[in-house]
């Protein structure tokens, strides 16, 4: 039996460069253990420990490379077999994933998963019973919604990768939804039952996060400009008001790509959407898209890329496209080590983009490397070139849910209900900011030929960010772009990862 433990990965080197002087926060035993009287001794202390969290969900088994250009993109068959490593040409190949390396790859996103569950239960229980002042009056609540709302989303990865999609209908148990810590042997619960405890977490999460997010008043504090909440995120609130330096640095950094109220508006009419409730999704997708971006308060669709003859100014990130965003300070470094010189070369895009869009589409003109065949999404800075300090500083986000995500689902329920030029309007809002002038075809008039064009597009835009996979299996749509014009035909345990071998302890 594997035990979880709150371990010393609160103090990963990039929660120390966020969250200043903190070690002077935590005292870890010889175990490696925490002691949790000082750890959550103070305000900072909550504070380190929420930080601590993300960071094991930005860790190397979860977005920081499996969930995004790793395992996910390698089942979403992004790049060509013949240049995986070991375990991942092993996953592409076999489709039974029972290679004993596919398998641990696959047991150590399970076990780091509820590694990062087990961190937010037991940060939620010290803040429920914790009886000590908080160093702002919101910032309790605000600790304590990041926290459901980071357990609700690590649920619902998990729920994703093991459990068939709602759309088959399957009653069978599917994961444990761990609410408490520890807990030694959880139950399993049904997908929708677990579905149904994602969505109270979230909702509970959004209505305490509003005043905080979105009214943006705090005491005599107000948040006007709302671009700070892009890259450097809420303002880190000193005496006078003001961010302790340029970059926010300390635990307010990144709120604004953090579990804060739009991205939790986002992940509802994303886990609504899985669960064939577009329905149900759509009011949070009109509000992300009406109050959020067409007021122009908000994110918006990023700039037209050109890379200029120096691939160090394009941002591969998307950055003012995320609604929910991780960082790992070491993923460019990571992701070229395993590069090398000759794994994850890009599968051919010549017939997933057409003869007309590939002359245009960033995603192409930009991102795709014609000399190495790879893509620049996860690239370090080439150091032949001159580097941009914006470009260098968005290198460590991990992208977990952004807004194309959004527009797609709203293009898909218009097409659902026959609206099928609205749906065209819809989806062509993401393809005009990626720079296609090239309409759509007027034979585009029914729900199926809308919607083998919104794969398309989709499998463009999740190309090495680990999404595609998860959207196709959401509709139980099994033909997958594979290099060619004709359709790879994933079978049906190619959307269903086996849950691994070893027993596992929640806690």
């Amino acid at each position: 039996m594997k035990k979880i433990k709150i371990i010393a990965l609160f103090l990963t080197l990039s929660t120390c460069i966020l969250v200043s002087s903190c070690d002077k926060w935590l005292d870890v035993l010889s175990n490696e253990e925490i002691l949790e009287e000082d750890a959550f001794a103070t305000t900072k202390g909550f504070r380190t420990a929420l930080i601590g969290a993300y960071q094991i969900a930005a860790s190397d088994p979860l977005w920081g490379q499996e969930l995004t250009w790793g395992m996910m993109s390698v089942l979403s068959r992004n790049y060509t077999a013949s240049s995986l490593p070991t375990k991942y040409k092993y996953a592409m190949d076999n489709t039974n994933f029972e290679s004993s390396y596919t398998k641990d790859a696959i047991a150590s996103i399970w076990e780091t998963g509820y590694n990062v569950i087990a961190n937010c239960n037991n940060i939620i229980k010290k803040v429920e019973t914790t009886d000590k002042p908080f160093e702002y009056t919101w910032e309790k609540g605000m600790v304590l919604a990041e926290a459901k709302a980071l357990r609700a989303l690590m649920h619902f990865e998990l729920l994703r990768l093991f459990a068939p999609a709602p759309i088959l209908g399957n009653k069978d148990k599917a994961i444990p939804y761990v609410t408490n810590y520890p807990n030694i042997s959880p139950e399993y619960k049904s997908t929708s039952e677990i579905i149904k405890n994602i969505i109270e977490d979230l909702k509970y999460a959004r209505d305490i996060l509003k005043p905080i997010d979105v009214d943006i008043l705090w005491g005599e504090s107000i948040m006007s400009y709302f671009s700070t909440m892009l890259f450097y995120g809420i303002q880190n609130l000193q005496d006078d008001g003001q961010r302790s330096n340029g970059n926010a640095a300390g635990f307010f950094a990144y709120r604004g790509y953090r579990l804060n109220y739009w991205g939790v508006t986002g992940l509802l009419a994303r886990v609504y959407s899985y669960n064939r409730e577009n329905d149900k999704a759509i009011p949070y997708v009109n509000e992300i898209i009406e109050e959020w971006i067409d007021s122009g308060v908000g994110f918006e669709f990023a700039w037209d890329q050109k890379p200029n003859n120096n691939p160090n100014l394009i941002d591969g990130k998307r950055c003012p496209e995320g609604l929910i965003c991780l960082w790992n300070t070491k993923v460019a470094e990571n992701y070229s080590k395993a590069a090398g010189t000759s794994y994850f070369k890009m599968t051919k895009l010549n017939d997933l983009f057409g003869a007309d869009d590939i002359k245009e589409d960033y995603r192409y003109t930009a991102f795709y490397n014609t000399s190495t065949s790879r893509y620049r999404v996860w690239d370090p800075s080439n150091s032949s070139h001159s580097t941009d300090s914006y470009i260098e500083k968005v290198r460590v986000i991990l992208p977990v849910l952004e807004i194309p995500e959004i527009y797609y689902i709203k293009a898909e329920y218009l097409a659902e209900q026959g609206k099928i030029g609205e749906a065209i309007n819809t989806l062509k809002v993401v393809k005009d900011n990626r720079n296609i002038t090239t309409p759509i075809p007027s034979t585009v008039n029914d729900y199926n030929s809308f919607m083998e064009i919104l794969i398309n597009d989709l499998s463009r835009d999740f190309l090495t960010r680990g999404q595609t996979w998860f959207y196709l299996k959401k509709l139980n749509w099994k033909k997958m772009y594979n290099g060619t014009n004709v359709p790879w035909e994933a079978p049906d345990s190619w959307f269903v990862l086996p849950l691994p071998d070893s027993e596992t302890s929640y806690y």
